[in-house]
């Protein structure tokens, strides 16, 4: 059976060692290459819709301000011709989260009345399918590596794909949805074109990493993939927005504009998107840390106190990234990116690296030292020989 579907789509690239001195000097950076870009404010007043939906998912579900410190760019500057590509909706968001000196590129756009095999198409090759722009065409691949090339970024990169999905058929209960297809959850979140073929087993596996606070939505995570289903214009949520209006009214005076957010390319619903950059923000460090080993053991001859002082400042990033959960004030979030942190496998993979690191930096320091002995004990003798050499001269 063939389904409606209503989807918004992310490609999103991470990049480590982003070597800005802070956000002003990204600023400036962007500024230059991308003139027609625009830099994200909480506060600013903006006709733009995605801006205006990233603020109110902001306001309301950070108080006022992100968790972690991030300087971002609506990149205005690259848009491709969406009715040849078929997209209702697209934006280039370029992110420095400055604590953790990582940099994210990022794509987003709408598809409506699609298919099924048309996003389990996306999943699979979404990054290297070409579209037009205005000089020529291009892939979400080849516009990152334009950019991370003319940002001077690191080749060292984590690449997230994230799916929202607003309508699917005529579902309307997300537990009815995974009864009847269940396959088909796992076709979408996977990329597998055969789901209809695989062990139930298997399915229930690639699923079982699940999360949702309200019975129209649930969030599905497998490897660097995440489906969203958000069924929005369904009984249950035409419900959902009744009921918030009659409390906001009653209580404050108003309902909350959040709860009345439609479809957006940015898939800052229920804040999954900024859930998603912070697991994507521990891997990228991680993915640092392990490539930062191999190449410690290659570089005998290089400063050691450089790399002392290299090896202290990841394990102060990564436990900086971990601390931002915990001070999540709305317990949803909080649990959403601790689901995150389960499905990715991370946190065993974090304390590894945090013992990695430590052991790392007793090492260093233990050759840092013995270096300094050596070069002591070398710097005694020839003391030693000189003073020699000054009482032979004497006679």
């Amino acid at each position: 059976m063939s389904h409606s579907i209503n989807a918004n789509i992310s490609h999103a690239f991470y990049y480590t060692s982003a070597s800005y001195e802070n956000s002003e000097d990204f600023a400036g950076k962007v500024r230059n290459l991308f003139p027609y870009s625009v830099q994200y404010d909480l506060s600013m007043e903006t006709d733009d819709a995605y801006i205006k939906d990233m603020q109110t998912a902001e306001r309301f579900l950070h108080g006022g301000g992100q968790t972690y410190r991030v300087c971002r760019f609506f990149i205005n500057d690259l848009c491709p011709d969406l009715e040849a590509a078929g997209f209702s909706g697209w934006c280039v968001l370029l992110s420095y989260f400055e604590e953790s000196d990582i940099i994210s590129i990022s794509f987003h756009y709408s598809l409506s009345d699609t298919t099924a095999d048309k996003v389990i198409a996306i999943r699979q090759s979404g990054v290297n399918k070409k579209y037009k722009f205005a000089d020529e065409t291009y892939s979400c691949s080849e516009l990152a590596e334009k950019m991370r090339v003319a940002l001077g970024l690191s080749e060292h990169v984590e690449i997230s794909y994230l799916c929202e999905i607003t309508k699917l058929g005529d579902y309307t209960d997300i537990d009815v949805l995974e009864k009847e297809e269940p396959g088909l959850l796992y076709g979408i979140l996977s990329g597998d074109e055969g789901y209809e073929f695989v062990p139930e087993h298997l399915v229930q596996e690639r699923l079982e990493s699940s999360w949702g606070s309200r019975d129209f939505i649930r969030i599905y995570a497998s490897r660097q993939a995440f489906l969203f289903l958000n069924l929005l214009n369904t009984p249950r949520h035409e419900a959902y927005l009744k009921r918030q209006t009659q409390f906001g009214t009653q209580i404050y005076g108003g309902c909350d504009p959040y709860f009345y957010m439609g479809e957006c390319p940015l898939t800052v619903n229920h804040g999954i998107l900024f859930s998603v950059e912070f697991v994507m923000m521990l891997k990228a460090l991680i993915n640092e840390v392990l490539t930062f080993q191999t190449e410690h053991s290659k570089k005998k001859f290089s400063s050691y106190y450089r790399r002392i002082s290299a090896t202290r400042e990841l394990r102060r990033k990564i436990i900086k990234v971990l601390e931002k959960v915990e001070r999540t004030e709305i317990s949803e979030i909080g649990e959403l990116s601790a689901m995150l942190l389960v499905s990715q496998h991370i946190a065993p993979i974090v304390d590894q690296v945090k013992y990695l690191l430590e052991l790392l930096e007793g090492d260093l320091t233990l050759v840092y030292s013995e270096r300094n002995n050596l070069l002591v004990t070398i710097l005694t003798v020839l003391g030693l020989l000189l003073a020699f050499w000054q009482i032979l001269l004497a006679f």
